[in-house]
């Protein structure tokens, strides 16, 4: 036996629709329909006398039984109609679905009840959506943590703490295309510990390191946190990126060789409008150059070559 269609009777209109379901699936089995719709009608009937005799709702199923096309409910069993021969599986299915559907869209009830369900699946989607999306957001601002981490300390010289060489490199171009677009000052420092060679060889290595951090901590100290950049650019070679005019530049270099007692050479140069990266880079090179042929331990201004001496 198998099933085409469950309906709950309640009221008349369950049981008109009822009928045209049964003669829909009577039509579609080719079956005898003006048989079938006497037939139905004394079911109809008897349904009708049974509803009102229990007065509850009564589940009705439109069954095909090999080639019996019947409605039962409770201890009834109502044969409708005897088909000429056995319906191909697909078609009962497909009748069976159809006739499902028709029922369910015919239904007020249910369809509120499907809506409610859609609304409901709806607002639990947003919210899953939304708790993933949360996660999803925590997941990439930890991930940029860990690249931002990973990229400084890619950027960081281990012995001293500033930025190494290719750290230098990156804040270099970023400082000068952002000044050379906003119109900002921007001086380059270039320093050198005078002699350190000798130092280490005389000293040792661990005396040399204790030396370079102590050079490090005077830049440090000489500029202001989260705006210049100090670097250490290998060896005894250090930079300053400073973003302001000459005149600060030089209160800086002044600053840097009075903590570490004028044991350094120090070239400064500022951004000019006509400058590339090289050209800047360039010049305050041969400011520190100029700076260790004067002697040593002072620094030079690009431009004017402007000595300053060291103090007594």
């Amino acid at each position: 036996m198998q099933n085409l269609l469950t309906l709950m009777i309640i009221v008349e209109p369950d049981r008109q629709r009822l009928a045209r379901f049964v003669m829909d699936a009577v039509e579609a089995l080719n079956a005898n329909t003006f048989s079938a719709a006497s037939t139905l009608e004394g079911s109809l009937r008897r349904l009708r006398e049974d509803c009102a005799r229990v007065r509850t709702p009564v589940e009705v199923s439109l069954d095909l039984d090999e080639l019996t096309l019947r409605l039962s409910w409770g201890e009834r069993q109502e044969p409708l109609a005897l088909l000429s021969q056995p319906p191909a599986t697909d078609k009962i299915a497909a009748l069976a679905s159809e006739l499902k559907n028709a029922s369910e869209s015919a239904d007020s009830a249910l369809l509120k009840r499907r809506n409610e369900q859609i609304i409901a699946d709806l607002e639990e989607a947003k919210r899953r959506a939304r708790i993933e999306m949360e996660e999803f957001e925590t997941l990439l601002e930890m991930k940029k943590n860990e690249l931002n981490t990973s990229i400084l300390a890619a950027q960081t010289d281990a012995l001293t703490g500033l930025y190494n060489r290719s750290g230098y490199d990156t804040r270099l171009r970023e400082a000068f295309l952002r000044c050379k677009h906003q119109g900002e000052q921007l001086c380059l420092m270039l320093l050198d510990l005078d002699k350190f060679k000798e130092v280490n060889d005389t000293h040792g290595h661990q005396y040399g390191d204790e030396y370079l951090k102590a050079m490090a901590n005077a830049m440090r100290a000489s500029v202001r946190e989260h705006v210049d950049h100090a670097c250490r650019m290998g060896g005894d070679e250090f930079a300053i990126i400073l973003y302001s005019d000459m005149s600060i530049a030089r209160r800086v270099a002044g600053k840097i060789l009075g903590l570490i007692d004028h044991k350094s050479s120090i070239g400064i140069a500022q951004m000019q409008e006509i400058d590339s990266i090289e050209k800047l880079v360039g010049r305050a090179d041969a400011a520190l150059y100029e700076a260790k042929h004067q002697g040593r331990g002072r620094f030079v201004v690009d431009g004017n070559l402007e000595l300053i001496a060291k103090a007594v």
